[in-house]
């Protein structure tokens, strides 16, 4: 990497970074919330994936692990949910989501079909990226709790028992899942087609 797209890389990951933080302390900027007991429906998986698209894996990665991290502090010192204050005390729920969100993300476009950078491909591929990154989240998520929780199922849902924990978990955040992955698949192509073409003059 040439000493001038080092500082562009450097820039963009401090720019991400403090946006991420930013959204993750304002009131219903990083954190949408609809139903009080629930957990909030997120857009800072936004800034992650786009991280992912424009600086590759490790930097996608880098901002998931930055986002993980607050979550993790956050369930400690401000939760605002019961399931938040459950799940994301623990390091591995809270983290390795985050961080695949923005692997997933720079995976899919920076990995699959990598002529395609402009143009319909790209939008495409960005689409692609946008709804897999946060599905990716939301998934590990609940596989994560499965993993811990399936002996003491009703911590997490009351009535729940570890062979239905994970279909109830489906089925709960479904709207946040769906919510997350829309937002994701409009906004990724539309700031993501902006940003690379601000990377490729930066980088002439």
């Amino acid at each position: 990497m040439t000493r001038k797209g080092s500082s562009y890389t450097i820039s963009i990951l401090g720019i991400f970074g403090a946006l991420i933080i930013l959204q993750a302390y304002i009131p219903m900027i990083g954190y949408i919330r609809i139903f009080p007991a629930w957990p909030a429906i997120s857009t800072i998986h936004l800034t992650v994936i786009l991280g992912g698209v424009l600086l590759g894996v490790r930097g996608g990665a880098g901002l998931g692990l930055l986002w993980g991290l607050i979550s993790l502090i956050k369930a400690y010192t401000s939760a605002t949910d019961p399931m938040t204050l459950l799940l994301f005390q623990n390091p591995v729920i809270a983290i390795v989501p985050r961080v695949m969100v923005g692997v997933v993300a720079a995976l899919i476009f920076n990995h699959i079909a990598r002529s395609h950078r402009t143009g319909t491909g790209a939008t495409l591929k960005m689409v692609f990226a946008g709804i897999a990154g946060a599905l990716t989240n939301t998934g590990l998520v609940i596989a994560f709790t499965w993993l811990f929780f399936a002996s003491r199922a009703t911590q997490v849902v009351p009535g729940a028992d570890a062979s239905n924990l994970g279909w109830l978990l489906i089925a709960a955040l479904a709207i946040n899942a769906l919510a997350e992955a829309t937002m994701a698949a409009i906004v990724t192509p539309i700031l993501g087609t902006v940003l690379l073409q601000v990377q490729r003059r930066h980088r002439k």
